[in-house]
């Protein structure tokens, strides 16, 4: 894989909101991409971690392949330099005309029948997963868009294996285009995962001791979705099978990983700025999260669903 170096081209008028990092409109091969920068981790170097700039435009970029690799709709990518720093170049899926409404801006212009689970009008920036499923059902302006529901349970699972936990209202939404069409938008920001900030040490570290690394891969995560108040551990609520389109969306998922995989371990091999341990990390605990929690789960959904999962094991994977 080669690195594509960016210094030559030019910022183009094009403006990007958001406060996770530096960013930039370009022009590359004819098309308009955001070009994100690594965040400088001053705060980071005060903790003795070994490392002065985030990873997350490779983060951004894995994450963001991973998608693509499972089938799911997601922005292009393309992973270079610029100044001397790794940088990602992220598709702008909007043409002239177009506007991204996101989520956050959808939910607040709703007057709601209900309550979120903590007994709160529903706003903006909660993110109650009660509200945000029910805002999903009721909101006039999403019912005439096809696999809305499918598309936030997709990515809940999605970001739960590459461990996301930053799938704020604000960066997922809706595509009105300018001839007054409503579409989903690809999936966008994807760098919050696989523990961008942390350096080869502290990985070692949770990959030689197994108590870490089960925690560190799901037992103890948790992501931005709120129930009572209380952050949710995605994969509890996986293995609950409480939720029908949260199981609708494994089993409809879990094959597509599973004929993936080789190649997601291929991808990340394949990127040139990662250390061993780096990859040896990412590799381990996206293996991880798939043998001990989605596997298992699709075989007791198709178990409960179906019938004797010995016999349809062929299907879960």
């Amino acid at each position: 894989m080669e690195l594509v170096n960016f210094n030559d081209y030019g910022q183009n008028q094009r403006m990007y909101g958001g406060t996770a990092g530096r960013k930039m409109g370009i022009t590359y091969n004819g098309k308009d991409y955001l070009l994100k920068f690594p965040g400088n981790l001053k705060e980071q170097q005060m903790k003795n971690i070994n490392l002065s700039y985030s990873n997350s435009p490779v983060c951004e970029y894995i994450g963001s392949k991973i998608y693509e690799l499972i089938g799911v709709s997601v922005h292009n990518t393309i992973l270079g330099i610029r100044n001397e720093k790794i940088v990602v170049a992220c598709e702008d899926f909007l043409e002239d005309g177009d506007r991204l409404y996101e989520f956050d801006k959808i939910k607040v212009t709703f007057e709601p029948h209900f309550l979120d689970s903590n007994g709160n009008e529903t706003n903006g920036v909660g993110v109650d997963l009660y509200e945000i499923i029910m805002t999903i059902q009721e909101h006039p302006f999403l019912q005439d868009i096809p696999g809305v529901i499918e598309r936030f349970w997709d990515m809940f699972i999605i970001d739960a294996l590459i461990g996301n936990a930053d799938r704020n209202n604000s960066n997922w939404g809706i595509v009105l285009r300018k001839d007054g069409s409503k579409e989903l938008a690809p999936v966008y920001d994807n760098g919050n995962c696989l523990n961008n900030k942390w350096d080869d040490e502290k990985m070692q570290i949770v990959m030689n001791d197994a108590a870490k690394m089960e925690a560190e891969a799901y037992k103890a995560r948790r992501c931005i979705f709120e129930l009572q108040g209380r952050r949710v551990n995605p994969y509890h609520i996986m293995e609950s099978m409480e939720y029908q389109e949260c199981s609708d969306a494994i089993r409809r998922l879990t094959p597509r990983i599973d004929s993936g995989m080789s190649r997601i371990r291929a991808m990340i091999e394949e990127i040139p700025t990662l250390s061993e341990v780096q990859k040896q990390f990412f590799i381990s605990i996206i293996d991880y999260r798939y043998e001990k929690v989605l596997l298992p789960v699709c075989q007791k959904i198709v178990e409960k669903e179906i019938g004797n999962c010995e016999q349809k094991k062929g299907w879960c994977r």
